[in-house]
């Protein structure tokens, strides 16, 4: 019996664990989509309001603020890496558009903050190759 109750509690646990994981990761996207839209479809938003709304978003979550301040990241960085990626790589696919979603993900700010100041062809390549363009 008590083996069941730990199974059933284990399961349960995966299950609640599982569904807050993809209602946040839905949000997000939902969140990114909505600022390629305004941004790049509709034209509601200027560049400026866009980055400051990307690093306002990337300091309050909890995964990408760390990323933030252990590169010492400021708003400048942001601009200088979407000037990069923007020049190289400005096209949308699908719900993504690689100069916002760039900065929305663990594995793809950790590698453009890491490398900001490498030629902006190789990070476009990069972020190209890491969101499957």
């Amino acid at each position: 019996m008590t083996a069941k109750l730990i199974y059933i509690g284990t399961m349960l646990f995966l299950a609640v664990t599982f569904y807050l994981a993809m209602k946040r990761i839905m949000r997000r996207d939902n969140y990114i989509n909505s600022l390629i839209l305004a941004f790049l479809e509709r034209g509601e938003m200027t560049k400026a309001e866009l980055l400051d709304t990307m690093y306002e978003y990337g300091c309050n979550d909890f995964r990408l603020k760390k990323i933030i301040a252990r590169h010492n990241a400021t708003r400048e960085d942001y601009e200088l890496v979407f000037d990069k990626i923007f020049h190289w790589a400005n096209f949308k696919k699908r719900r993504r558009y690689l100069p916002i979603n760039s900065f929305f993900f663990v594995s793809s700010l950790d590698y453009i903050l890491e490398h900001k100041n490498d030629d902006a062809k190789k990070l476009a390549t990069k972020m190209m190759n890491h969101f499957h363009f």
